[in-house]
This record gives structure tokens, sequence and C-alpha cells, in this order.
């Protein structure tokens, strides 16, 4: 029986993926930029949720202001971007007149926060920009396409089989079993990119990117785990029905995705 999960999937992704392949690259990157947004929110909510006030608005101005930068920049000019926002964040907060009183969480929540989502946002849409005629495209295909292969495998082998409790301290419902299947279908989402879509890719780069993608993967999951299990929540929000918000979709994909960018740039994606 196909459940909202699955409805939700069925209809989103196809047009994801339809946005990826036949959408100017800009188009792309104002759907990364608007994913990244609201997952930092959820984030930030999370962290005032534990009582971490870390300002919302000058945080999420931040980011959005200078995630288009690192962008139009590029990935040479990134350290400065990344160096602005460190010392940008703390002097934020003391011009706002905030609270003294918790501002060492509160700075470095914000500061966390808006860095990370530079990065791993960042990264996202680098991998789309960063490579010449349609290679963009590919790394940014074989990289989500494989990723939700693997999620998808581990949850619902995880479900189906899951005895054997893969970090019960932090996602008690994640299993050993789901983590063999999330690495099988990883291998197979990787495979079948670069026999369908992308032969350019050497052998020996398929092999690094899987193994990449099946362990990174999963630790982006648990991350995310931590600071949800620290808050006392199940997902980060209600947005997506059946799938809980912006930050529980993202999490996988995004922690990822700055490995990947690193990695097809060090290693090469022509045969």
């Amino acid at each position: 029986m196909i459940g909202q999960r699955e409805t939700i999937a069925f209809v989103f992704m196809p047009l994801a993926l339809a946005a990826i392949v036949f959408l100017p690259a800009w188009v792309y990157l104002v759907m990364v930029w608007a994913i990244t947004m609201l997952s930092a929110r959820e984030l930030l909510v999370l962290l005032r949720r534990l009582g971490q006030p870390a300002p919302l608005v000058p945080t999420l101005v931040t980011l959005g202001l200078t995630l288009p930068a690192l962008w139009i920049l590029g990935l040479h000019k990134a350290g400065a971007v990344l160096a602005l926002v460190l010392l940008v964040m703390p002097a934020v907060y003391l011009l706002g007149h905030y609270p003294i009183g918790g501002a060492a969480a509160a700075i470095t929540g914000a500061t966390f926060t808006a860095l990370y989502f530079l990065v791993t946002g960042g990264a996202m849409g680098l991998m789309r920009t960063s490579f010449p005629n349609d290679l963009g495209i590919k790394v940014v295909l074989i990289h989500c396409l494989a990723i939700w292969g693997g999620d998808s495998g581990a949850y619902y082998l995880g479900s189906a089989f899951g005895k054997h409790r893969l970090a019960p301290h932090v996602s008690p419902k994640k299993s050993w079993e789901g983590f063999a299947g999330g690495i099988a279908l990883t291998a197979f989402g990787v495979w079948f990119c670069r026999t369908v879509f992308f032969g350019e890719l050497a052998v020996g780069t398929a092999v690094a990117l899987f193994v990449a993608l099946a362990l990174l993967a999963p630790v982006g999951d648990l991350v995310e785990s931590v600071f949800k299990r620290d808050a006392g929540v199940k997902d980060s929000s209600d947005l997506i029905p059946g799938h809980g918000g912006f930050l529980d979709r993202t999490d996988s994909l995004y922690f990822a995705a700055p490995f990947v960018l690193a990695l097809m740039i060090l290693l090469g994606v022509s045969g």
C-alpha cells in the first residue's frame, strides 16, 4: 500500500530531477537556496528549543546573502566568504543588543548554522556550476540518485528486517540491516548512473564515490539525529507530510556534498 511518504516522493522527486536536467543552472541554484534556508531555519529552531537563543533573522539574512555570493565568487574564494561569516556573526549579535546571558551559546549556534549550510548548501550549488558543459548536471544527478537510493534501501530494509541497533542512543530505529541495505542501494545507484548517463566517470572514481556516499550519508543522518534527540523531537518540522522537515530530507544529501565535490575535483570526472 502506498503511503503518504511514497506519494510525496513520487510527486516531487521527478519534478526535482526535471528541474536539474532541463532548466537553467540558476533555477537549480534558487531551489538549493530555498531548501537551504528552510533547513537552516529548522536547525535554528531546534537550537532555540535547547535554550540556545541563536538570533533567527540575522542568521538567516547572513546565510541568505552569502550563499549566492559563494556561488558567484566560486570555489577559489570560498575561504574568504567563510571567514567573513565567522567574524560577522559575533558582531551581529553584539550590535543587535541581544542578551548577554547565553551569548556564548547563541553566537556559537548561529555561527555554526551559517557556516554549516554555507559549506554544505554551497557545495550542492557548486557541484552544478564547477564543471564544464553538462558534467555538473551529471555530478548532481549521481549524488542525489545514489543517496536517495541508499536512504530508501536503509529505510525499507531496516523496517522489514532490522533487529540489531546501529546507534540506539542517537536513533533507536536505525539498524545494521538497514545500513547494509543502504550500502547495497548506494552501490546500485552509482552503477546505474555510470551505466546510463555518466560514462565519463572513471571506474576508480566511481568506486571512491560509492565508498564516500555509503559511509557519509548515514553519518549525516545520524548527525542531525543528535540535534533532534537532544531537543526531544522526532522530526525537525512537519512541513513535508510523511517525511518530516527539510532538515530531515537534506541531512544525508547536504552532509556528503562537500566531500563529493572535493572528490570529483581531485580525481576528475573524465575517463
